[in-house]
């Protein structure tokens, strides 16, 4: 996947180039139809998505809590903090982006303190948002 790609996302738009191009190597291309479930409230996290084209659904609760589109992520905290989903997530419409698998991003975050670095920073950032 090309760097650039990933620029366009928010929480990865401040990444150095290095780091970004680590992540990229790991980033899987996908698409996904309307009414697709990302991700399931109470289940294990193990997929971040970037989301490029196409709007989702954040259900907590039974309530909407947010709805997102291109540049937004889904998942992060639940890979970065290894918690248990705290939200469903489904497509509202086709989406195309990428994952990155929890298991790629714990490796990586081991090998490269920058990376795990900038990725607390990022996750920190959002939290206050």
């Amino acid at each position: 996947m090309d760097t650039e790609r990933l620029k366009k996302i928010d929480v990865f738009s401040s990444l150095p180039e290095d780091e970004l191009a680590k992540l990229a190597r790991q980033a899987q291309e996908t698409t996904v139809d309307e009414g697709t479930v990302l991700i399931e409230a109470g289940g294990s996290s193990e997929k971040l998505w970037g989301i490029e084209e196409g709007t989702v659904e954040v259900e907590r609760d039974g309530e909407t809590v947010a709805t997102l589109g291109a540049g937004d992520v889904v998942g992060e905290t639940g890979i970065l903090k290894r918690k248990l989903r705290n939200a469903s997530v489904t497509a509202k419409s086709p989406v195309k982006g990428f994952v990155i698998a929890q298991s790629d991003i714990k490796r990586l975050r081991k090998q490269d303190a920058d990376l795990d670095q900038a990725l607390q920073k990022v996750l920190e950032e959002r939290a206050e948002d």
